[in-house]
């Protein structure tokens, strides 16, 4: 495709880079939108007169579109598509009561035997076990790693699944070996690949004929997916998904059937908790599983949550908590006074935390180090919450600041641990005042990047963001310059998800 076709409108809308596919952009497709297609000259109707698409109906269904529209991809797409009722098209893909058809199965059975006997498939599985597992997790026990004994072996039947690890794995490749094909094309191709079968996965686990296997392959591909875009830019327009696991939950009731012993599907359950929680630090209206829910699914984790998400799951449950005030104050549920109130109660608990009586994965001192970084960054969190307005150089904002980066001063950069502190090291950066701070925070950032090989766009562009508002402001304006109005989205329905993790 020539370069100086016109891009879609939705790209054209966001100043977006576009990959100007037909019959829809793929680029779309992979960030959850709709696509608002090309100008007039560009669009069929009906029946196409020439090309490819000759004689034939043109794929306006998202799930027909990103199966057979891929032709950079090195996998056959499916020969058939599967066509939706017009009482299931209109359904939302996480809605319970849509069924998935029930000629699926078979295919996607023979879809995963021609993926796996691909030689591309078996140098990015290699990779994604070899290379990507270890920076999942900090673990010293490499031979016990979750994701290489979970995902694995669930990625070799469950189609979305494999196609989110062959995206992932593709994207981290591309970017280790400066292959731009292989990060903004083959991964975009996985990814599309990924988000269709994830649809169709939800509303079979939702309809409630479904094997464990299957449930806990749509927590893992929902996790996969979310971390490919941390890996890649940090912002996600996938954290819908997560909507998708609660109707799960809520619909099977898991948080009355599970126990410790289903340490698998607590372990993918744990993690979505907190990216829960996190892409709710920029919007706490976007929090979607309830306290009671986080407090169950919690309390079966093990030590390996931490391992994972670095933050101690106490705190993530008292900063889980605020941000559900802050959703209640928000729909009106919720008064002024008495938002303060419980906010500022559970603020106390925060400062109260004792990080000395903390259980860690390890032994290594360096764990209470980054459990103080988190400490004041729900501390920090929790006060913007109360008050976006806060000038940066009140004392008690300054003491978090210095806490975060005293603490985070004592972990090397070789060590794994580090690569766990992307959120406390932002958030402790958007509230540095000194340049020599400010430098600090960016230099441990680039440290992380280089050490995980893959980047973090999104926590440094919206530093240099509000280090460039604050300096543009009158020298008598000490008012906070907050780092959420950012993120924001002035429409509602296109709210981008910043997981900055």
């Amino acid at each position: 495709m020539r370069s100086t076709e016109a891009a879609c409108l939705t790209c054209r809308q966001k100043s977006r880079r576009c990959d100007r596919g037909r019959p829809v952009c793929k680029r779309c497709i992979s960030k959850g939108l709709q696509c608002g297609g090309y100008p007039d000259k560009f669009r069929f109707c009906g029946i196409a007169s020439r090309g490819k698409w000759k004689d034939r109906d043109l794929p306006i269904d998202e799930e027909a579109v990103s199966a057979s529209s891929s032709p950079s991809s090195t996998i056959p797409s499916r020969k058939t598509a599967l066509k939706r009722s017009d009482n299931s098209s209109s359904r939302s893909p996480h809605d319970p009561l849509a069924l998935v058809s029930q000629s699926s199965a078979p295919i996607h059975k023979s879809e995963i035997d021609t993926v796996l006997s691909l030689d591309e498939t078996d140098i990015l599985l290699k990779h994604y076990d070899q290379f990507v597992c270890p920076h999942q997790i900090a673990h010293e026990n490499t031979s016990d790693n979750p994701y290489r004994r979970y995902v694995l072996p669930l990625a070799y039947e469950q189609i979305g699944l494999l196609y989110a690890v062959l995206g992932l794995s593709a994207c981290h490749l591309g970017h280790l070996k400066s292959d731009k094909h292989l990060y903004e094309t083959t991964a975009v191709d996985y990814r599309v690949k990924a988000i269709t079968a994830l649809g169709a996965a939800i509303r079979k686990v939702c309809s409630g004929h479904f094997s464990d296997n299957e449930r806990d392959g749509v927590f893992a591909t929902i996790q996969i997916l979310l971390l490919h875009d941390i890996r890649e830019s940090g912002i996600s327009t996938h954290g819908a998904h997560i909507s998708g696991a609660l109707s799960i939950c809520t619909q099977l009731k898991l948080d009355e059937r599970l126990t410790v012993k289903d340490e698998r599907t607590v372990f993918f359950l744990g993690n979505l908790i907190w990216l829960d929680i996190i892409r709710a630090f920029s919007v706490p209206e976007r929090l979607c599983f309830t306290q009671e829910l986080r407090q169950k699914l919690l309390s079966l984790c093990d030590l390996r949550f931490e391992a994972v998400n670095g933050c101690p799951r106490e705190l993530a449950l008292i900063i889980g908590e605020i941000l559900e005030h802050a959703k209640a104050h928000s729909s009106g549920r919720l008064s002024t006074d008495e938002y303060y109130t419980q906010v500022q109660t559970q603020i106390q608990k925060i400062y109260s935390w004792d990080s000395s009586r903390c259980f860690y994965p390890s032994e290594d001192p360096l764990w209470r180090c980054v459990a103080e970084a988190f400490r004041h960054t729900c501390i920090l969190r929790a006060w913007r919450l109360l008050d976006p307005s806060e000038p940066a150089s009140t004392p008690r904002i300054q003491t978090s600041v210095t806490a975060i980066l005293d603490s985070l001063a004592h972990v090397p950069g070789t060590n794994p641990i580090i690569e766990l502190n992307v959120m406390p090291l932002f958030m402790a950066g958007a509230d540095s005042l000194s340049p020599h701070s400010r430098h600090y925070v960016l230099l441990r950032l680039s440290e992380i990047q280089a050490r995980a090989e893959m980047g973090w766009a999104a926590p440094q562009s919206l530093l240099e963001k509000v280090w460039q508002a604050r300096a543009r402001q009158p020298e008598h304006d000490q008012s906070n310059v907050p780092w959420m109005d950012f993120t924001h989205n002035a429409d509602p329905m296109q709210q981008d998800d910043y997981l900055i993790i």
